[in-house]
C-alpha cells in the first residue's frame, strides 16, 4: 500500500474505477499467466480507502470470463471485498490515431478512471507483454482475432495496440512481475521469479524502463518501438535499483532486418506446428485462429493462410503448439 499512496491524488471520492487485470485464460495464480490476486486485492483496498467505487473487468483471449476470473483467484478476492466483476463486452466504435472504427467495450468509457494491472511476460508476437499490450483486453472477445487479419504485420499490430492504449487512457499502470514468464510466453513459457512490482502513471515510460532494466533493446519489443516512433515515451526517472534478465521467445529478432530482406526474413520466420502427442483436440486453436488456417482433426496448419500471429500458441491450454522454422 505505501507504494500506491503517492498516487492518491489521481482519484476523487465517488470515482467509478475500472481495474483491468491480465486475464488471458483460465490459469491458476501460480502459473504466472494472469495478474496475481494478491496484487488485485492490494489495489482494490487502496481504492476503497479513497472512497472510490472500483470494479474489475476484462475480456479474455480464451475461455468464458467467469471461469477465467474464477481460476485466477481474482473472483474470490472480489467476493470478499464486495467488488463487482464484469466482462468487457458491449462494444462501441471509436477512432484511434492510426486505426479507425475500433470496437472497445462501452464499460471502459462508463468508468471515470482506469487502472491497468499488467503482467510481466514474454509474448511470441509482440516479444514482451507489458502495460501497453494489456489494454488490448478492452476489445471484446472475437473482435481481437479480426484485428490480427486487418493489421497483417507485427508493426501494424503494435500500432493498433498503441491506439487502443491511448483510447483507454489508464491513469495508473501497475506491472505484476513478482512471478512472471520468459521463453515462449504469454501462456506456455517458463516461470520466472522476477521479484518486481512497477508502478507508473505513464505505461509508455514503464514499458521502456522495464526493457532497460531487463537489458532488452527497446526496439526489439514492437509496442515500445512504436511508442518511441510516436514520441510517446517521456523523460522519466526510475525510483529503485531492480535489474534482471529475461529469455526472449524464439520469435524475437535481436538484430534489425533491412527493408530489402524483410520478405526473405518472413519466409524463414517461426511458424506454429501442432504437437500430436500433446494435442487433445480441444479445437481452441482452430476456433481462435484469425486466418482460419488450422484443421485440428488432421493436425494441419495451412501456412499459405497463416499470418504468424501465434494466437494458436497463446491460447492452447496444453502447450501443444510448437514454434518451428519450416526449413528445419
Amino acid at each position: 500500500m505505501p507504494l500506491l499512496e503517492k498516487y492518491s491524488k489521481l482519484f476523487q471520492k465517488g470515482d467509478i474505477v475500472l481495474i483491468k487485470p491480465n486475464l488471458l485464460s483460465a490459469r491458476k495464480p501460480d502459473q504466472g499467466v494472469t495478474t496475481h490476486p494478491a496484487v488485485v486485492e492490494t489495489v482494490l483496498k487502496f481504492l476503497i480507502s479513497l472512497g472510490t467505487k472500483p470494479f474489475v473487468g476484462d475480456s479474455p483471449a480464451a475461455g468464458v470470463f467467469q471461469r477465467v476470473i474464477s481460476e485466477s483467484g481474482i473472483a474470490d478476492v472480489c467476493r470478499k471485498l464486495g467488488i463487482p466483476t464484469v466482462e468487457l463486452d458491449d462494444p462501441i466504435v471509436v477512432d484511434g490515431q492510426v486505426y479507425k472504427k475500433i470496437k472497445i467495450s462501452s464499460k471502459v468509457f462508463e468508468a471515470d478512471k482506469v487502472v491497468n494491472l499488467a503482467k510481466l511476460k514474454t509474448h511470441s508476437q509482440m516479444i514482451l507483454t507489458l502495460g501497453v499490450k494489456n489494454t488490448f483486453g478492452c476489445i471484446p472477445g472475437l473482435e481481437k482475432s479480426g484485428w490480427h487479419i486487418r493489421c497483417g504485420t507485427n508493426e501494424n499490430f503494435a500500432s493498433l495496440l498503441v491506439d487502443v492504449h491511448l483510447l483507454v487512457k489508464p491513469v495508473l499502470t501497475i506491472l505484476d512481475g513478482v512471478l512472471g514468464m520468459e521463453g515462449n510466453g504469454p501462456a506456455n513459457g517458463k516461470l520466472k521469479n522476477f521479484g518486481v512490482l512497477a508502478v507508473c502513471e505513464n505505461a509508455f515510460a514503464l514499458d521502456h524502463a522495464i526493457c532497460e532494466r531487463l537489458s532488452v533493446q527497446p526496439q526489439v519489443v514492437f509496442t515500445v518501438k512504436e511508442s518511441l516512433r510516436r514520441n510517446l515515451v517521456p523523460v522519466y526517472e526510475i525510483d529503485g535499483n531492480w535489474h534482471s534478465t529475461i529469455e526472449l521467445p524464439v520469435t524475437a529478432q535481436t538484430l534489425p532486418v533491412a527493408k530489402p530482406l524483410k520478405r526473405l526474413a518472413r519466409s524463414i520466420v517461426r511458424v506454429p506446428r501442432i504437437a500430436k502427442r500433446r494435442c487433445v483436440q480441444c479445437r481452441i486453436c482452430e476456433e481462435r485462429c484469425p486466418a482460419q488456417a488450422i484443421e485440428v482433426s488432421e493436425y494441419r496448419i495451412d501456412y499459405d493462410k497463416c499470418i504468424r500471429c501465434y494466437v494458436c500458441h497463446e491460447v492452447c491450454p496444453q502447450n501443444a503448439i510448437d514454434l518451428i522454422r519450416r526449413f528445419l
